[in-house]
């Protein structure tokens, strides 16, 4: 029975990372389109998909992992952000010759490493709102896990000193906020007269403070500073104005990996063979509302 297949998918994810609410530690996974798309996909090919939540502790979460791939035997293992970079859950799974699969794949330092781009989300939010004649842009972080927060900074740092603006220097928070430490920080920004007309918002609550802020000072959104933000929710869409967003789909980004797994198995049902660089890609999608506009000239 050692080639027999359990036509089971294991997505596992960690404690928090799928939560919405402010303040959780990790990815803010949106969990029912990564559920939706998933079982979508796996439906159509026969396949099961089951989730398997681990502790944040890396002894208790491995331990976790290994008693799941004992009693489950999947076919095939999703590890989404940001569980993809712990090299000890993926040595788990490949030492069992079980197939693996990622979100997305990024380039860091000349090699390939699992994970999507956030730094290539960071400077595609950039660029788009360059591309309208900003300048002073800013960029404020959110309560995300750190390291994916670091590369979007790093992405728009990078796409700013190409244009040979400054403001990234000025105008970048790094760390993790909430609501409140956004609203206050984006009242130092758009208060003096050198000011942002542009902010990237990492997550909806630091998107909804910034626009709090702006109203609050007399500036018109998007006439004196143009807004979007790197998450997509409900709130984003009903706010007035309605705030732009430039974000990563996980739900197709999720479904694409569980199709690719069923089709890796289906080729190779002992996982011999290593499994195939992705694509290049910059999984992104742009929702164009209201919030943002050409540059002010007076600023």
């Amino acid at each position: 029975m050692g080639g027999a297949r359990s036509y089971t998918l294991l997505a596992v994810i960690e404690r928090g990372a799928a939560g919405a609410g402010a303040g959780e530690r990790a990815g803010r996974l949106p969990l029912d389109a990564l559920l939706l798309a998933g079982l979508d996909g796996c439906s159509a090919a026969g396949y099961h998909l089951l989730f398997v939540q681990l502790e944040t502790a890396p002894d208790d979460s491995l331990a976790q992992i290994n008693r799941a791939l004992t009693a489950l035997s999947p076919d095939g293992v999703i590890l989404p952000p940001p569980l993809e970079e712990r090299t000890d859950l993926r040595g788990a799974v490949e030492s069992r010759k079980i197939a693996l699969q990622c979100l997305g794949e990024r380039v860091e330092f000349g090699r390939t490493v699992p994970g999507i781009d956030d730094a290539a989300l960071g400077e595609a939010a950039t660029q788009h709102l360059l591309d309208h004649g900003h300048r002073q842009i800013g960029f404020i972080t959110g309560s995300t896990d750190p390291q994916r927060s670091e590369r979007r900074v790093a992405g728009y740092r990078r796409a700013m000193a190409t244009k040979g603006s400054r403001a990234h220097r000025h105008f970048a928070a790094d760390g993790r906020l909430g609501f409140r430490q956004a609203l206050d920080l984006a009242k130092t920004w758009l208060t003096p007269t050198i000011r942002p007309t542009a902010i990237i918002a990492e997550t909806e609550e630091v998107a909804l403070a910034i626009l709090d802020v702006a109203r609050e000072i007399g500036l018109v959104v998007p006439r004196d500073l143009s807004l979007i933000a790197l998450e997509e929710r409900a709130s984003l869409e009903r706010a007035t104005p309605p705030i732009s967003t430039l974000f990563q789909p996980y739900g197709d980004l999720f479904r694409a990996a569980c199709e690719r797994l069923i089709d890796r198995v289906q080729r190779n049902p002992a996982n011999a063979e290593p499994a195939k660089a992705l694509e290049p890609q910059r999984p992104f999608t742009l929702i164009k509302r209201e919030s943002v506009t050409k540059a002010p000239r007076a600023v």
